[in-house]
């Protein structure tokens, strides 16, 4: 074992620790891999929010088939959240209007479902708005998505 250790000795002899330009190189490489993941996880930041809205979007409209389903009604009318078209951003408060009858949301939706939406006669969500965080997020038909 002595031998192995004298011969590592010898052919370590001088070098007493990194040269400047392995120092740089190094600095260089995390440097390079530190921009990368901050501008990959900046992209993501938003892109969270829209999925939320998203969901949400779905998750009102499965709420209003549900309830079109379970209450055997032919069809909503398309109003706002919420009776006579005011907004009403607790889901224990919604009621939609089933063939002219008014029907309590309450065991349809989450509470965890903000925002303001907006449906058709058959259910679907046509028009929507969402904001989490600084972010807003607006849905129509027409043009989608928007989140800024």
């Amino acid at each position: 074992m002595k031998p192995l250790r004298k011969l590592i000795a010898k052919a370590r002899k001088g070098e007493d620790g990194f040269t400047l330009i392995e120092v740089l190189i190094v600095i260089l490489i995390l440097g390079t891999l530190a921009a990368t993941v901050v501008f990959n996880v900046g992209g993501l930041v938003g892109a969270g929010t829209e999925e939320i809205a998203k969901m949400q979007g779905n998750l009102v409209q499965t709420a209003i088939v549900a309830a079109i389903a379970q209450e055997s009604a032919a069809s909503v009318t398309g109003d706002n959240i919420g009776v006579d078209g005011t907004s009403k951003t607790s889901p224990a408060d919604w009621e939609l209007k089933l063939d002219g009858r008014n029907v309590t949301m309450l065991q349809y939706v989450q509470n965890d479902i903000t925002g303001y939406w907006e449906w058709d006669d058959s259910g679907a969500v046509i028009e929507g708005i969402y904001t989490g965080g600084d972010t807003t997020c607006t849905y129509n038909t027409t043009a989608g998505w928007d989140c800024s």
